[in-house]
């Protein structure tokens, strides 16, 4: 048996870098403000909200104010960050061990970050989990961790382009059955007789102005959200697992890793050229946040605008996702810019110390989040599931923001590591890792002061 790697572990509380540990604490809280919809009701619920327009707490409002400031940033942010960390960790690694031994770890952590994203799937029921498309993505970083920050923002960009391509390459498709489709009802509508082609394309479209637009009191959603409100335990996790299972065989190997790749790559760049390690001027986070917020803004609320005068018409919704990558990292480069910003600023402390003690929880509070929802929300917990709509959402949210700061806090002032973080990081390392790093070291924790600015 290979001995264990004790020459490795996890970052001491005099080696962390508040900003990133602040950034990743409003990332893993802000992604909740868009999971909560899926968490409490279908996500047709999200995808089109005019279906439930009559339903209380604003909810078309509510869902174009979030779409607008946080559709895909949040996620993006969280991207960010973890490529940045990755790359840290790549650095930390190659420092304190053979690169053979460093190369195995980083490996070995993130398989254990796609278990884990299978273990939020189809043990805590979160099927739209984002770990399993994270450590897929964070397989393929090691291999760029020297490259220069050109190649790395070439290489992202790439990775964007093939989505999008995709998305225009549907748009041709979707203007191509709808004017086959107008003809094809046309001709019906003059009693002719429909060949086997302009049939199957006229059933196409109709299919996908159904998926557009659902029907909130269809059958369908009606006994999906009957089923999620009252199953018991096995029911819905049978159901959930099927849902995971096309989300992560379609949709993650389609969709979401490149998603993320893309952004751990773009991060690994921010985080070479020293924005989370070399302290710059106090300008730097403010420009962040005005040019991202000028760019993405203006794309958010044409998009959200697009959308509902629209009616949610495939075509447009297609257009939208275009450029909706450029959107969401636009959106993210600004919130990471006031978040930087905040963190240079000389009040604040305990907010910053709240936010960094929650994203040094990062995992374990992600984590958390699906089994607090799930007890809320499904039918072997308080069954809430299709109850609550639009603003309504957001006092669940704040429940349980302030959960998950309170817990971080205190669980940091005792322990030097989040549990789930204790788990990853001991299988990670070969060895089981101490609760505590000594009572000087839990003082600064607890504390700030031994954060590296």
């Amino acid at each position: 048996m290979p001995e264990p790697i004790t020459a490795l572990g996890p970052v001491g509380g005099s080696e962390r870098i508040q900003a990133l540990d602040v950034a990743r604490g409003v990332a893993v809280l802000g992604i909740l403000i868009l999971n909560i919809w899926s968490f409490a009701g279908p996500q047709a619920f999200f995808d089109y909200p005019l279906a439930i327009a009559e339903r209380a707490g604003w909810p078309v409002q509510t869902w174009a104010v979030v779409h607008t400031l946080f559709e895909g940033s949040q996620r993006t942010l969280l991207s960010l960050l973890f490529g940045a960390g990755a790359l840290l960790a790549l650095q930390r690694f190659e420092r304190n061990a053979p690169v053979a031994v460093a190369r195995r770890t980083y490996y070995r952590r993130s398989f254990l970050l796609i278990a884990f994203g299978l273990v939020n799937a189809y043990i805590f029921l979160w099927p739209a989990d984002i770990l399993f498309a994270y450590g897929l993505a964070s397989l393929c970083l090691y291999p760029l961790r020297r490259l220069p920050t050109r190649w790395l923002l070439l290489l992202a960009l790439l990775a964007l382009a093939i989505p999008a391509g995709r998305h225009l390459a549907e748009v041709s498709e979707l203007r191509r059955l709808e004017a086959v489709s107008v003809a094809a009802l046309a001709k019906r509508g003059q009693g002719e007789e429909l060949d086997a082609a302009a049939a199957s394309d006229l059933a196409a479209w109709e299919k996908k102005l159904a998926k557009a637009r659902p029907d909130a009191s269809s059958p369908r959603l009606a006994g999906e959200i009957h089923a999620m409100q009252t199953g018991s335990l096995a029911q819905v996790a049978a159901r959930q697992a099927r849902v995971s299972f096309v989300l992560q065989a379609f949709v993650t190997t389609n969709w979401w890793f490149l998603d993320a790749l893309a952004m751990m790559i773009v991060g690994m760049a921010l985080c070479r050229e020293g924005l989370f390690t070399r302290p710059g001027k106090a300008a730097r986070p403010a420009w962040m946040a005005a040019g991202g917020f000028a760019i993405g803004l203006p794309l958010a609320l044409w998009q959200t605008q697009a959308l509902l005068a629209s009616d949610f018409h495939p075509v447009q919704a297609e257009i939208v996702k275009v450029s909706y990558d450029l959107r969401r990292f636009a959106m993210a480069i600004g919130w990471l810019g006031l978040i930087l910003w905040f963190c240079q600023a000389a009040g604040g402390q305990a907010i910053k110390r709240g936010l960094a003690a929650t994203g040094r929880m990062a995992l374990t509070n992600y984590l958390a989040q699906s089994i607090l929802c799930a007890l809320l929300f499904y039918g072997f917990g308080l069954g809430l599931y299709g109850k609550l709509t639009g603003l309504q959402l957001y006092g669940v949210v704040l429940l349980v923001w302030v959960i998950e700061i309170a817990w971080s806090n205190w669980w940091l002032a005792r322990f030097r590591i989040g549990p789930f973080e204790w788990i990853w990081r001991s299988l990670s390392y070969r060895h089981r890792l101490a609760w505590s790093e000594g009572p000087d070291a839990l003082l600064a924790a607890a504390s700030g002061t031994g954060q590296r600015r």
